[in-house]
């Protein structure tokens, strides 16, 4: 039976969410509270389609480590603890998954999900005739800078799939880390793994779903509550109206947890807030990396896109704004190659 889906949400997963339901015969109406769909979080996303390498950041160790980055203007995360019973609600909830059998519990799912997005990524692109949206199978290489994280991940890896190098390998399959080649212990290389442009990747769906004469897109459009009747959604508030569907798809990223909070549904959602520094791709060799490189410890990457070497670093956004990006930058700009500027 065909429905009218109502979608809140016009980034990445409310996009490919809105293919997927008019591929499969729905009528869809997309609601984006922005001017154009995939214009926040989805506008500068890292790049990296990473399926076989999961990590869960919740593990044994990572509540010391997360006390150690504390404070330091540098470091990979830094939250500013507030008085807030959400906050801290979830940090009660994070610490009590912070141990190794939850850890592997939570990586089996994530793979197992990996696996099937990879699977549904192949298939669009081999019948869906997507545009362009830089996709290219690149590889990824986690570096470690610490032997005892290496040899941590170097135990968990699938052989069939991933391939546990020293740093000289390492220095062979990438040779743009010559720079860092005296920290560097080892990494981990997973050579299916992909890269591509998010944001493209957006306007490539948006494409196909203005084509189809079952798709509307509402834009400037804040949902501000759901209501519901007999324990199902029955509308939405919305800045423009009162909208209605046969059933809804809540994609509004962090914004998720206000609204079904108003439904009694406790999202455990803290936000992550990252940042970018597009710089030209290099025209000598060696500078840049060709393939997609992950800095474990400093939780920074560098994917090559198009003609543009991208280097990102997450945060967390549970500080001040201003002060955050400026250290997040000056972070950034620490740890990418002196050539690159």
């Amino acid at each position: 039976m065909n429905k009218r889906i109502v979608i809140i949400g016009g980034g990445v997963v409310g996009l490919a969410t809105a293919w997927e339901l008019i591929k499969r015969g729905h009528q869809v109406q997309l609601l984006e509270r922005n001017a154009e769909p995939g214009s926040a979080t989805s506008f500068a996303n890292g790049g990296q389609l990473s399926y076989r390498y999961v990590a869960p950041l919740a593990d044994s160790g990572v509540p010391l480590q997360g006390m150690k980055w504390m404070g330091k203007a540098d470091s990979p995360l830094n939250m500013r603890l507030r008085m807030s019973l959400q906050q801290w609600r979830w940090l009660l909830q994070f610490l009590r998954a912070c141990n190794n059998q939850t850890n592997k519990m939570n990586g089996d799912h994530i793979l197992r999900l990996s696996l099937l997005s990879r699977q549904v990524m192949q298939a669009w692109r081999d019948e869906d005739n997507l545009a362009d949206f830089h996709w290219r199978r690149s590889g990824k290489l986690i570096i470690h800078r610490r032997e005892y994280d290496f040899n941590k991940a170097a135990k968990g890896i699938d052989p069939q799939y991933q391939q546990a190098l020293n740093a000289e390998a390492c220095l062979q399959l990438e040779p743009a880390l010559k720079h860092i080649s005296p920290s560097l212990q080892g990494g981990i290389y997973s050579p299916g793994d992909e890269t591509a442009d998010c944001h493209q990747f957006c306007l490539a769906l948006l494409d196909k779903l203005n084509a189809s004469s079952d798709f509307s897109l509402l834009t400037q459009c804040e949902v501000r509550r759901l209501h519901k009747r007999g324990g199902r959604i029955s509308s939405l508030e919305t800045s423009q109206g009162t909208l209605t569907g046969d059933e809804y798809v809540v994609a509004a990223g962090n914004g998720s947890g206000s609204l079904l909070g108003h439904l009694g549904v406790r999202v455990p959602l803290c936000a992550l807030k990252g940042y970018s520094l597009t710089l030209p791709y290099p025209e000598k060799a060696g500078i840049a990396p060709d393939i997609s490189v992950t800095d474990y410890g400093t939780k920074s990457f560098m994917p090559a896109l198009a003609n543009s070497c991208v280097s990102r670093r997450w945060w967390t956004s549970a500080t001040t704004a201003t002060n955050c990006a400026k250290a997040a930058f000056q972070a950034l700009k620490k740890h990418r190659r002196p050539q690159l500027s």
